[in-house]
């Protein structure tokens, strides 16, 4: 069952497809604020928010996190693929 945005979470800034690194380090940075400021929880991910490159590489070829609403339970999900390009976060 998908769970519908509550009025908390509606205006959450989606991602359709990174084109670029810049876009995808831009979402990390937003997802970030909205854990740590609006209380959105961090339910899943490979690695900590943040923490996607190390000594200058990323981290996997892909990297995901999956954070959930407080209010609502709504999941949000941001996969990346760092091998090929692209990815998103909806």
């Amino acid at each position: 069952m998908v769970k519908n945005m509550c009025e908390y979470c509606s205006d959450i800034k989606k991602t359709e497809y990174f084109s670029s690194p810049k876009l995808y380090e831009e979402t990390i940075e937003y997802i970030k604020e909205l854990v740590e400021n609006k209380g959105f929880i961090v339910i899943e991910g490979n690695c900590k928010l943040g923490e996607h490159i190390k000594d200058g590489h990323w981290i996997d070829d892909i990297i995901y996190h999956v954070i959930e609403c407080p209010k609502c339970g709504k999941k949000f999900t941001c996969t990346v693929n760092t091998y090929r390009g692209g990815g998103s976060f909806k």
